[in-house]
């Protein structure tokens, strides 16, 4: 078992598991990898377009997540776009 304490932390992850999609809530395939060793970019397999909401974001995504625990996208939707996708990279940690 993982544990993940800071950001850091989670870019680590999501760098040993680059190579492979991962799957969201809604089952839809997205890659994803470490932008400037400094935020996660992903790229929904449907789409091809990379996209990512900034750090700042994310960061306010994984404080929550310590917080709470909870792995519904609808619980983020007011601290980052790309909750379903950050959510889908938790399995990895666990």
């Amino acid at each position: 078992m993982t544990s993940v304490r800071t950001f850091e932390d989670l870019l680590e992850i999501a760098r040993r598991f680059e190579d492979e999609p991962l799957e969201t809530v809604t089952g839809a395939a997205v890659h994803r990898r470490v932008f400037r060793d400094k935020e996660l970019g992903f790229t929904p397999v449907s789409s091809g377009y990379s996209q990512s909401d900034g750090r700042k974001a994310q960061e306010r995504f994984l404080a929550r997540y310590l917080k709470t625990g909870r792995l519904r996208p609808s619980d983020y939707q007011d601290v980052s776009r790309n909750a379903s996708y950050l959510i889908g990279l938790l399995p990895r940690i666990r």
